[in-house]
């Protein structure tokens, strides 16, 4: 079984000249894009993934970093890969891949993929989290009632999530959404946009925003069909690997 202590930490696969930097979504940990950094790893390329602030630890401790300080940990991780790096791709899942367009915006990356990036969510309530700031700490993950932060999917792969929310980090989260809508023009470099077709959180129609809104000459909308918001840690990982290395390997000519 896996150790807390073993899912929530930060990894680094060194490579070759280009780099991926893989960063993770809201209230979730590295361990979920592991399995797919292992399979881009075996093509060659350097791989970091950071552990976003306040995140794998507690729910009182997330509550007090701002959508600014989840940019710097991804940054922070930047700097490192391009130390050894030429060219770098930056991979980010759900409110990661919001992160990922972040840093394609202000031109700090060579390319972006963003995978199920929530610019609109099933659940209208998020939206309306600032609302309930004073009045209301936490919200429960009713999804995951009776679960446990770890959980093993289909797959017997490993993933962890809080299950409970801070108000402030949701409210947090949408001014990060808010403020890459509006960049979304300033986005130039190569893109990747994927979507799952069956996203039981993000509502497809996010993926449709994104690439009408960035100015990239290079870009890609890729939806994926009878698959949900997890990709990553899905059977379809591997093929999702090899489209991620497709599409830097054109982006890199």
């Amino acid at each position: 079984m896996y150790s807390k202590e073993e899912v929530v930490k930060p990894f680094y696969f060194p490579g070759g000249k280009y780099g991926l930097l893989l960063i993770h979504g809201f209230t979730a940990c590295p361990i979920d894009l592991k399995p797919l950094a292992e399979i881009l790893h075996s093509f060659g390329y350097s791989i970091r993934a950071p552990l976003l602030a306040g995140h794998g630890t507690s729910p009182e401790q997330m509550s007090k970093a701002s959508w600014q300080d989840w940019l710097n940990s991804a940054q922070e991780a930047l700097v490192e890969l391009r130390q050894e790096c030429g060219r770098v791709t930056a991979v980010g899942h759900s409110f990661g891949g919001i992160l990922a367009l972040m840093l394609a915006a202000e031109q700090q990356v060579d390319g972006v993929v963003s995978i199920n990036a929530p610019l609109v969510f099933h659940n209208k309530d998020i939206a309306l989290a600032e609302k309930f700031l004073g009045k209301i700490e936490y919200v429960e993950k009713n999804y995951k009632k009776n679960q446990k932060e770890l959980s093993i999917n289909s797959e017997g792969l490993p993933h962890f999530s809080y299950l409970r929310v801070p108000v402030k980090s949701l409210v947090a989260m949408n001014k990060a959404i808010a403020e890459i809508r509006n960049r979304l023009p300033e986005i130039k470099c190569p893109a990747l946009i994927v979507q799952s077709d069956r996203d039981e959180t993000v509502d497809p129609v996010s993926a449709q925003i994104i690439a009408e809104g960035i100015s990239s000459s290079q870009k890609k909308l890729s939806f994926w069909f009878e698959e949900d918001h997890y990709l990553p840690l899905s059977a379809k990982r591997t093929e999702l690997a090899q489209e991620i290395h497709d599409f830097c390997q054109q982006s890199y000519i």
